[in-house]
């Protein structure tokens, strides 16, 4: 008798691919795997993630199987991580560009005039000087004279004359006199300049090349930590699983600043808030009561935590939530402070958050990097 199921729980998912009941009589015979379960594997049975086939060997059979025993073969799904790495977005390349020259601009000396050489000539210096000039001779002459009584009387009066001596007679005249003569001359007259401003090159133009550094991004990926297996496991009802919806949960955090805006780098002495939206899938079940684990880094100190319909404690590292039902295709929102009091060598750190049933079973989990600086 073969029998086929699928089996989903919250922690584990199990695929529940062929059910064998090993009976004593014919199951030997028989292979223990008919028709039925192949043609059930082919049509819809298929296990998650592409599971090998379901149809076992006989001598795949488990030894510890004992006649009237129920046993199923299931599939257990492999374990993942979310991982971080750092992938390159666009190489570093190179390209041409072309610089224009530079110029400046200084005081220049431009000659206006040039020297020259002018031959002019001077004219005499002349004065009035004053002198006497002879006008007539010392010399003597005849001079009528008065007689007088001592005139002979016996001489019959006639005029009388005497020689006298005439002085020299002089007449002043001015006449001009030549100070200086007339001269010819040499004369220089210098350059005359101007200041105007002048351009100049400080650096010719240019061809350089310019390295375009590489982009680099970090994105975050799912990594098989252990891969998927078939397993047997004996079934103590012998009965089939009723099959159980998985509870498809989806989980986001994201870091900003105090006030709920964007930012990229906290500082030592600063508010880190982490807001967190808990959301439930519409083909999945309710989940009455669930619970959110925080884990922050050494770096970070939990301040104070809040949400719609839930209450948040916690001191150091560690905070967690009240109990809160999840209904189908609802949200829950909660968001923490913690304060940066120190800072790791690699800039980067990472707060968890773990999505857990009242049981501590983990459903979900995200986890959020922050940068962090030293400066206050």
């Amino acid at each position: 008798m073969a029998l086929i199921a699928r089996l989903r729980t919250p922690a584990t998912a199990l695929v529940l691919a062929c059910a064998f009941t090993l009976l004593l009589a014919g199951c030997q015979n028989s292979g223990c795997c008919p028709s039925p379960c192949a043609t059930a594997c082919d049509t819809g049975c298929e296990p998650v993630s592409c599971a090998p086939a379901c149809e076992p060997s006989p001598g795949d059979i488990p030894a510890e199987a004992k006649a009237g025993e129920a046993w199923c073969r299931i599939w257990i799904p492999p374990e993942t991580k979310i991982v971080e790495r750092t992938i390159c977005c666009k190489p570093s390349s190179t390209r041409k560009i072309r610089i224009p020259a530079e110029y400046g601009t200084r005081p220049k000396l431009v000659c206006v005039e040039p020297p020259r050489l002018q031959e002019i000539t001077r004219p005499g210096v002349w004065t009035t000087k004053k002198r006497d000039i002879l006008v007539a001779a010392e010399r003597e002459c005849w001079q009528r004279v008065d007689c007088g009584p001592d005139c002979d009387p016996c001489v019959p009066r006639q005029d009388c004359w005497k020689m006298k001596k005439l002085p020299p007679q002089f007449r002043t005249v001015c006449e001009p006199v030549c100070v200086t003569p007339p001269r010819k001359e040499v004369k220089f007259t210098p350059a005359r300049y101007k200041q105007v401003p002048e351009t100049f090159v400080i650096r010719p133009a240019r061809c350089e090349t310019v390295i375009e550094p590489a982009e680099f991004r970090t994105i975050r990926e799912e990594i098989v930590c252990r891969p998927g297996r078939w397993e047997w496991r004996r079934n103590p009802d012998c009965e089939i699983p009723a099959e159980t919806p998985l509870p498809a949960l989806e989980v986001e955090m994201v870091d900003m600043s105090e006030d709920g805006t964007a930012k990229g780098v906290f500082k030592k002495g600063e508010t880190v808030r982490y807001d967190l939206v808990v959301r439930s899938d519409s083909a999945a079940t309710a989940m009455p009561n669930l619970k959110v684990t925080f884990t922050l880094p050494p770096q970070l100190v939990f301040v104070s935590g809040a949400g719609n319909g839930v209450t948040i404690t916690g001191s150091d590292q560690a905070a967690a939530s009240s109990v809160f039902p999840l209904p189908v295709g609802g949200e829950v929102k909660m968001h923490i402070l913690a304060k940066v009091v120190d800072v790791p060598p690699t800039t980067f750190v990472q707060a968890t958050a773990s999505v857990q049933s009242e049981a501590g079973d983990e459903l979900a989990v995200d986890t959020e990097s922050t940068s962090l600086t030293g400066a206050e």
